[in-house]
């Protein structure tokens, strides 16, 4: 029975709003329970005063009705994200756009949102006139990284005598990633690893490396110290050297997800150092020319092989973003799930908040299959827990590996809204070339 009432009043409502997505309902039953009565009184005790109340009350719910009729036909939002790439610290924005084309003005129109990305409220009242628009924008500073949507959201409106109410629903979600953010100011060297000799590169990079393969013709966006001077001068032409990539191995993060094994909360977790530091490292490294990849066995795991180029990029930071320390696979395990997936020649920088020794031999085993690896021991007494890793690090170069202790706050933290000093923004100039200005915090 209710399933056919709801068909019912939906097809009721498509007719009286000409097809619209909109709904019409009753705000309020108290006049209609008037109505009612007043017709009740009309009939058994016929008097001039209930026929005046009768049509004054009956022309009012018309006039409602009729302004909630025609509102509901002409009212639509939009919503449009500026930037669709944020990480923690960026500035998430959007666009909303509220038109109204019909001949009556909507007094009120609230937008209610049903996102869940943490502090981002969207929620909004605003006014809109007869066949007018308005625009503005909502605004929220990414706290905290991991993939959200936008949406669904609605529009709430109404007559002026809050009679009847006009709902107007939007169901499309829009997944948004924010990603770590990247902090270059870490004085962490990275491991080199070494490609073996007889597999010599062979992939061109864009960029100025240790080894020149060749040579070729001179671009004129090329800069001048990459001009080989020698050719140049025997060809009677401009040659630059042609740059392969440099001859270090692969490097592969580990970050180990164990959940027993991490401390604190949030952005004082030993969770979120360890993917501060993967995301700092991967972009570096990348930076380089190497090849980059990621290793996190989680009760999700993440595993990105390694890669090259911004889209690897992308795709680190976007499994760092997903990324929950919650497994149940222990570093020991995770170490030779990975020694069996590496490649001889490449290096592995370990990040962990571990006590626990007993992992440690499996750094002799991937040492065995030719892959360097560098410990990061996560300081557990500065996140709140109990532990030495002086001892631990101390154990470990005695056996002829590199390892680091990072402290709580030492990676950086992501800026907060009220340490920007304003926000990048674009404006296109006249003639069309588009610029980052810096926008202040309250405009």
């Amino acid at each position: 029975m209710a399933a056919w009432w709801n068909e019912w009043a939906a097809r009721l409502n498509r007719w009286l709003l000409g097809g619209s997505d909109a709904r019409i309902g009753l705000r309020m039953r108290l006049p209609i329970l008037w109505l009612i009565a007043l017709l009740t009184a009309v009939l058994l005790l016929p008097d001039q005063i209930w026929t005046s109340l009768l049509i004054g009350l009956l022309g009012l719910i018309l006039v409602a009705f009729y302004w909630a009729r025609t509102v509901a036909r002409g009212l639509s939002a939009e919503r449009r994200l500026r930037y669709g790439w944020v990480s923690v610290g960026d500035r998430l924005e959007e666009e909303f756009t509220l038109h109204n084309r019909s001949g009556l003005p909507a007094l009120w129109v609230e937008v209610r949102d049903e996102s869940d990305v943490p502090g981002y409220q969207v929620g909004a009242v605003r006014a809109v006139g007869a066949v007018d628009r308005v625009r503005w924008q909502q605004a929220s500073v990414c706290r905290q990284r991991g993939q959200y949507h936008l949406g669904p959201w609605e529009l709430r409106s109404g007559d002026p005598f809050g009679l009847f109410h006009i709902t107007r629903r939007y169901d499309e979600r829009q997944d948004i990633i924010i990603h770590p953010p990247i902090h270059s100011a870490l004085p962490i060297p990275l491991p080199p690893g070494q490609i073996d000799g007889r597999a010599r590169v062979r992939e061109r990079t864009p960029q100025a490396t240790a080894n020149a393969a060749t040579v070729r013709d001179y671009h004129y966006l090329d800069p001048y110290h990459w001009i080989h001077w020698p050719t140049s001068a025997r060809r009677d032409a401009l040659y630059v050297r042609q740059f392969e990539r440099d001859a270090a191995g692969d490097l592969w993060l580990l970050l180990d997800c164990q959940a027993s094994a991490q401390l604190g909360r949030d952005a004082d977790s030993t969770e979120e150092h360890a993917v501060l530091l993967a995301a700092a490292l991967a972009a570096r490294a990348l930076g380089d020319t190497r090849g980059v990849g990621l290793a996190a066995y989680a009760r999700q795991p993440h595993v990105v092989p390694p890669g090259l180029g911004e889209g690897q990029q992308w795709r680190v930071l976007r499994a760092l973003a997903l990324l929950r320390a919650d497994g149940e696979v222990d570093l020991e395990r995770a170490l030779q799930e990975l020694g069996d997936t590496a490649r001889r020649g490449s290096a592995v920088m370990i990040i962990t908040p571990t006590a626990d020794a007993g992992w440690l031999p499996q750094l002799a085993r991937l040492a065995r299959r030719g892959i360097e690896s560098h410990v990061l021991l996560l300081d557990r007494s500065s996140f709140g827990g109990e532990g030495h890793p002086e001892a631990l690090r101390e154990a470990i170069h005695l056996l002829g590996f590199r390892a680091q202790v990072v402290r709580r706050g030492e990676v950086g933290r992501p800026l907060v809204e009220e340490e920007h000093r304003g926000f990048w923004d674009f404006k296109v100039t006249g003639t069309g070339k588009a610029v980052a200005v810096r926008r202040p915090t309250d405009t």
